[in-house]
């Protein structure tokens, strides 16, 4: 399943573009029934003013999602100087191939030829 985080900025800086450009691993929270928010590490792809992420069906974050749509990304750098970009919005699910997803963040986040085994 694919979403993407709509950071609803009308203009995003060309600095934080090219900070969410790269190839970091996010932390999506999302609520779970009880209202508790939940937070998991997920690879994500930035695209024109959104992030686009992809979750099993049957996992917590896509069951969180089906129920409050509302959802927080926070990219950061984890080494000096410390920086981070949160997205606050809602996850609407997209038509889009999931398996160019996949792969392209695949491929990004394992390099060629181990991106393409994984996808």
């Amino acid at each position: 399943m694919s979403g993407e985080v709509n950071s609803k900025m009308p203009t995003i800086p060309n600095h934080i573009n090219e900070f969410l450009s790269q190839t970091l691993v996010a932390v999506v929270s999302t609520v779970d029934a009880g209202g508790s928010p939940r937070s998991a590490p997920i690879w994500y792809h930035w695209e024109d003013g959104s992030a686009y992420m992809f979750t099993g069906r049957r996992t917590l974050k896509w069951r969180n999602i089906m129920r409050n749509s509302v959802a927080s990304l926070c990219v950061d750098w984890r080494e000096p100087p410390y920086r981070s970009v949160i997205l606050d919005g809602s996850v609407e699910e997209v038509q889009r191939p999931l398996y160019d997803l996949v792969l392209s963040m695949a491929v990004r986040y394992y390099g060629e030829e181990d991106g393409r085994a994984f996808a």
